[in-house]
């Protein structure tokens, strides 16, 4: 368990739903356009951000521009950030699939996938149920991931 700002989880979150959205706008006014752009670009934002916490696009936001200029407040919580990540990954993955779909034509699976990441940040923004956690929970449960626990130095 270490100390963990929720505050970039809520600016991810933040940035997914209102990107989707203008995304989907866009792209029902000019027909192809939004999705092109949108999709890829937030399916590399979300796995950089698994990646390394240096590129986590949301995180520098929040620490280099919204959380100086007190626009969102820190929340930070003593917790383990893993579930976060694998959340974070399965949002990801959903994404790069999502733009794949476009690849191959198919706009609609595509935005269908895209909706379902942006309602799960709805989800998690909105009321703090974190299903990509909930995920991880129940794998590491069943055994099909690890828990990672820090051993306490004797």
């Amino acid at each position: 368990m270490v100390p963990f700002d929720r505050s970039v989880l809520k600016v991810n979150q933040m940035i997914l739903m209102v990107t989707i959205a203008i995304g989907y706008i866009v792209d029902l006014a000019v027909g192809g356009g939004g999705a092109a752009l949108v999709l890829p670009a937030l399916a590399v934002m979300m796995l950089a951000a698994v990646a390394s916490p240096s590129l986590n696009l949301p995180r520098f936001l929040y620490l280099r521009l919204l959380k100086p200029t007190h626009i969102v407040k820190p929340r930070v919580v003593v917790e383990d950030p893993t579930p976060h990540r694998f959340a974070q990954l399965v949002g990801g993955v959903f994404l790069v699939a999502a733009s794949l779909m476009l690849l191959v034509g198919q706009p609609g699976v595509a935005w269908v996938l895209a909706w379902i990441v942006g309602a799960l940040a709805l989800l998690n923004f909105g009321f703090n149920i974190c299903v990509g956690c909930i995920m991880y929970a129940q794998l590491v449960r069943v055994g099909l991931l690890p828990l990672r626990r820090r051993t306490k130095a004797a």
